[in-house]
């Protein structure tokens, strides 16, 4: 009768499998987090509910966050990382610095209304849920750059440019996930942005109004998975 050898699995798969399985937990935490945020706000003490949420032990949390203040970065790095891969190709789409800007706003407030828990997130988490991930803001500054080096927009400082977009976006933000609003309200939106940021009134009419490619939300989108999260019984 032939014996069968075991031979345990190579030391670098084992790795792989590990850090696989951390990297899942990771993200579970982050999803639990972002929508707990969303309904508690970013200053209610919330490891004990997303630890919950998540279904891990209270070591396992500590092996990847601290502190809720970690957490919140990893969720508001989480969001402003997906924002700009569901959104910024489509934003590319136009050449006009202008056009982008009031794409990307277009765009933000439509993933809003489909994903309230992440409408809540920035209602609940103000300018630092956007700022803090640092993607979303890097585009935005891209796309305020090239309007300053165009003449598109008023010669004033990028961060107070900056500043002009990301304080209305949360208060749109909380306007979206308050309920209903008018079917042309994303479009008047961008328009307003860029009359503050110095575009002609007639030419930001047009640029908030160019067509938009779709924006489409795979199965394994943040978005998707923590508004199936919500879904879940606690």
């Amino acid at each position: 009768m032939t014996r069968r050898t075991l031979t345990a699995a190579p030391p670098d798969h084992r790795s792989r499998v590990g850090a696989a399985r951390r990297e899942k937990t990771r993200t579970r935490l982050i999803e639990s987090a972002l929508l707990v945020f969303a309904s508690r706000g970013v200053d209610a003490s919330v490891i004990d509910e997303v630890i919950a949420r998540a279904g891990v032990s209270r070591g396992t949390f500590y092996n990847h966050f601290r502190a809720n203040e970690d957490l919140f970065a990893a969720a508001a790095e989480a969001a402003s990382n997906e924002i700009v891969r569901l959104i910024d190709p489509l934003v590319l789409q136009h050449r006009d610095p202008g056009a982008r800007v009031a794409a990307g706003l277009r765009l933000a407030l439509s993933l809003a209304r489909r994903c309230p828990p992440f409408a809540a997130f920035v209602t609940r988490g103000g300018v630092a849920a956007i700022r803090q991930g640092g993607e979303a803001t890097a585009k935005l500054m891209r796309d305020i750059g090239a309007g300053l080096a165009s003449g598109r927009f008023s010669p004033l400082p990028p961060r107070l440019l900056q500043d002009l977009v990301l304080g209305p976006v949360v208060c749109a933000f909380e306007t979206m996930a308050a309920g209903e609003v008018a079917a042309e309200y994303p479009e008047l939106f961008a328009q307003a942005i860029l009359q503050a940021l110095g575009v002609p009134g007639a030419t930001a009419a047009r640029l908030a109004r160019e067509p938009l490619g779709e924006l489409i939300l795979p199965e394994d989108s943040l978005f998707v998975r923590v508004s199936q999260l919500m879904a879940e019984p606690d």
